[in-house]
């Protein structure tokens, strides 16, 4: 019967090592990084629908105080009511393509920006209540009966 000699059975070893501990992770990680980088922040909706729902959302005085507020150019500074210590938060919507950007600049130390994620949800939800009480456009008759 025919073995392979010690010689190749090393190098077999070490070109399996190599791509268990180097070559895997990297296929992986370069599969997930596009996941990763989808850009945060963009609302694919028009500007006045976004600016509103910011407004809306804003304009809820158990959650946030406003310091101002500019239509013109939509931006917006803020604090969040119940935090231990006030910092200015501040929000602008700037065009992008595919839709608008909301530029946002949320002051809280730690790993964990829970006012970040808090305001984001609240904004998601309150443009989801508008477009909702939006009328629909009628759909288009094809003549037939």
């Amino acid at each position: 019967m025919w073995t392979l000699p010690d010689s190749a059975i090393d190098v077999i070893a070490r070109r399996t090592a190599l791509f268990k501990f180097l070559i895997a992770p990297i296929v992986i990680w370069m599969a997930a990084v596009p996941a990763l980088a989808r850009p945060r922040g963009i609302y694919p909706v028009p500007c006045n629908d976004l600016w509103a729902a910011v407004k809306d959302t804003l304009e809820n005085t158990t959650n946030y105080a406003i310091m101002s507020m500019n239509e013109g150019t939509q931006k917006a500074s803020f604090f969040v009511i119940g935090d231990l210590v006030t910092y200015t938060d501040r929000i602008a919507l700037t065009a992008r393509e595919g839709g608008r950007a909301m530029k946002e600049n949320f002051v809280q130390l730690g790993p964990d920006n829970e006012d970040w994620r808090q305001f984001h949800h609240r904004v998601a939800r309150s443009l989801a209540k508008l477009q909702a009480a939006k009328p629909k456009p009628p759909e288009p008759s094809t003549g037939q009966l």
